[in-house]
């Protein structure tokens, strides 16, 4: 069964390039708008969030808060420039995001990254339900 991923940058081609990466394995959806994204949360499971960081509306760490309060079990990888990434550490530290990746990437690195943050979310999903189901 395909994970569902969302994936959430202001840059066209990144966003292409990584549906393009993903999407043997998983459903994709792509959103240049951050907004549109957080609605689309709302509505939909997320197994994994892939946010940019550096984006002209809403910067990613507002993003993925919004997500994570959304739908607490899914997995949020936050993907920054070089630059940024000391900056990102504080996401981490916080539990905003849960790995940090920088752009460029290495393909494989990503794709193994990716397929532990879905199995770590389903994980989560599922001791939630059995916590209820106790």
């Amino acid at each position: 069964m395909k994970k569902n991923i969302v994936i959430i940058d202001d840059d066209e081609a990144i966003l292409r390039s990584l549906k393009r990466l993903l999407s043997t394995n998983n459903h994709v959806i792509c959103f240049s708008d951050p907004l549109s994204a957080i609605e689309y949360a709302k509505q939909n499971p997320i197994s994994l969030v892939i946010c940019d960081l550096l984006m002209p509306a809403v910067s990613g760490f507002a993003v993925l808060e919004d997500i994570k309060l959304l739908q607490p079990n899914c997995s949020r990888l936050l993907i920054t420039g070089y630059a940024e990434l000391e900056a990102s550490k504080s996401a981490l530290n916080n539990n905003i995001a849960n790995m940090i990746t920088a752009k460029p990437w290495d393909n494989f690195e990503l794709t193994m990254l990716v397929d532990i943050l879905i199995e770590n979310s389903h994980l989560k999903l599922n001791q939630c339900l059995e916590n209820v189901s106790s």
